[in-house]
């Protein structure tokens, strides 16, 4: 019983720790390395999605 629960806890500690570790702070438009700013991008591709977007409400 006791080695279950050990390894249970261990296995839940590598899985967090590999979660742990894919977690980006960069921006998630491709060749960005800028930090997040809102929604997964950097300030600047946010605003142009968000300028992007505004257009296409505007023409739609």
């Amino acid at each position: 019983m006791k080695k279950k629960v050990l390894s249970m806890f261990i296995g839940l500690g590598i899985v967090l720790q590999l979660t742990a570790c894919s977690i980006t702070n960069t921006c998630k438009e491709s060749g960005c390395d800028d930090e997040i700013y809102e929604e997964g991008y950097c300030k600047y591709h946010y605003y142009l999605k968000a300028g992007s977007d505004i257009i296409k409400d505007i023409v739609n």
